[in-house]
């Protein structure tokens, strides 16, 4: 699991400020779902917010994904074997290490699937987001 939050301090009016808080933190979340590596969305599927301000990423491999480094077991230094009908695992209470390949990522779902995946879109979209929260704190300071 990975979680982002976004937060600013903008106002001293705490409705509004919770108010535009959420308002930021559902763009931010629309606006890196292309970044996100997928081969089913299942990871995109499942991400929400918690508490209005924090994007979450539920899935064991998250963080996996967002470092973007292959994982291996720190004690046989080999990666997950597949099991049918269950998928990719890790022997039960392995430690896994990164290692300094680095994963590739499909785009058939997502071209701009990468790691590191809300800096990317952070890069694209700060403008944006700025305007977004300009715009909430406008309409709910009032």
């Amino acid at each position: 699991m990975i979680t982002f939050k976004t937060h600013f301090d903008i106002d001293p009016n705490l409705f509004a400020q919770n108010q535009a808080d959420v308002i930021l933190t559902q763009q931010v979340m629309k606006d890196t779902r292309p970044f996100v590596p997928a081969l089913t969305n299942s990871l995109n599927n499942r991400t929400h917010i918690e508490h209005g301000n924090q994007i979450v990423y539920p899935a064991p491999y998250a963080r996996y994904l967002y470092y973007g480094k292959v994982m291996v077991d720190s004690e046989t230094g080999r990666g997950a074997v597949y099991i049918k009908d269950v998928g990719f695992r890790f022997r039960r209470g392995a430690t896994l290490v990164p290692t300094d390949r680095d994963l590739v990522f499909t785009t058939e779902v997502h071209p701009q699937a990468q790691s590191h995946w809300f800096e990317a879109s952070k890069a694209q979209n700060l403008e944006k987001w700025k305007r977004v929260l300009a715009k909430a704190v406008t309409h709910y300071g009032k």
